[in-house]
């Protein structure tokens, strides 16, 4: 008397049944829509891999406020991490399809096409033109100011601004250079610097620290132009693996 419920035969009687043109106008809405959203796609990877013009105008009342960077808060963490600022195009990674979805989401939003993307990363993530972690994609709004659209990778490891704080500028590798000179002066032996028996005046700790900084310079310079590396406030938005000063 009490037989169990069939869902799917509970489901049929529900059913309304489908027309061959019903059925056709469905399939052809689907495919209208999927195809749209490839074309879309192919759109924004064209954009991505180009280097386009600046925006239409728009009010930036329609973007979130926390998401806008200027150029120079965007330079400052560049030189501070050791990071490149450089059109989308030269990026050699794969950009992911939340991105490609998050400007879908907000042209749709802006009712405008977005292009001229910028990429902040670590140098080696880029294609620089004369070469022998963690992506940010922005895309430029003009007067000096860039929108973050997305954000993907691992985070960057906490002592990497600590590493490469001598790299920013001249001024901080002069101030590396003179402390770890001084650091030597003071902890190397009597004995290396004035031979057995004698004794260090200040005169011979102060002679073998100016030693120390000309070796030590010398050897910074030697690294520089042996393998190409520049100060991070020169190079992070140069598309080149190495900058004249």
């Amino acid at each position: 008397m009490f037989n169990n419920t069939n869902l799917r035969e509970e489901l049929d009687k529900r059913k309304v049944q489908l027309l061959p043109s019903d059925v056709n106008a469905v399939l052809d809405e689907a495919f209208s829509v999927l195809y749209g959203a490839y074309c879309d796609d192919l759109r924004i990877q064209e954009n991505l891999d180009t280097a386009g013009e600046n925006q239409s105008h728009f009010s930036w009342k329609e973007l979130s406020l926390e998401r806008i960077y200027s150029v120079k808060e965007i330079e400052k963490t560049c030189v501070a991490y050791r990071l490149r600022f450089l059109n989308s195009k030269q990026f050699k990674g794969l950009i992911p399809s939340e991105a490609i979805s998050k400007i879908k989401a907000l042209e749709k939003h802006l009712g405008i096409e977005l292009k001229n993307f910028k990429i902040m990363a670590p140098s080696d993530r880029f294609l620089l033109e004369d070469c022998d972690k963690d992506p940010l994609l922005f895309v430029e709004l003009g007067d000096g100011y860039h929108y973050l659209v997305h954000q993907w990778g691992n985070d960057m490891v906490w002592y990497r601004e600590l590493v490469m704080w001598p790299l920013r500028s001249f001024k901080t590798l002069g101030i590396t250079i003179a402390s770890v000179s001084l650091i030597i002066a003071m902890i190397v032996p009597t004995e290396a610097i004035v031979g057995s028996g004698g004794t260090a005046t200040a005169f011979a700790r102060f002679a073998f620290f100016i030693w120390s900084l000309a070796s030590i310079t010398a050897i910074v310079t030697y690294i520089g132009f042996a393998f190409f590396k520049n100060l991070s406030t020169y190079q992070w938005n140069s598309p080149f693996f190495k900058q004249d000063f």
